[in-house]
């Protein structure tokens, strides 16, 4: 919308979903995250990378007006199956980027 404050909007987004864009499903997001955040192996790291991921996830909470309807809320989930169901045969498969020309 043309009311909405693109500035704080647009790189939470990216960070939110480029590693997911990049396919590989949830283990190789929460690795993307991993090294977005830089929490490393030791707990110091952990620590200071949570607290980036929870100030980041509390600035869309409470400074970004959202909600999600029921019938994408059902997409998603149906996405999110059948990306699980492919990457047990292709554990690099990224349902976004093979279905981005049938539907860009």
């Amino acid at each position: 919308p043309t009311d909405c404050d693109r500035a704080t909007i647009i790189p939470l987004m990216d960070k939110a979903l480029s590693p997911y864009v990049k396919g590989g499903g949830a283990k190789k997001y929460e690795a993307e995250l991993k090294k977005m955040y830089g929490m490393e192996e030791d707990i110091s790291s952990q620590a200071g990378g949570f607290a980036s991921m929870t100030q980041d996830a509390l600035t869309v909470l409470n400074d970004v007006p959202f909600s999600i309807p029921p019938y994408f809320a059902i997409l998603g989930r149906a996405i999110v199956t059948l990306e699980g169901i492919a990457l047990t045969g292709n554990e690099d498969y990224g349902i976004i980027m093979e279905s981005y020309p049938y539907i860009a």
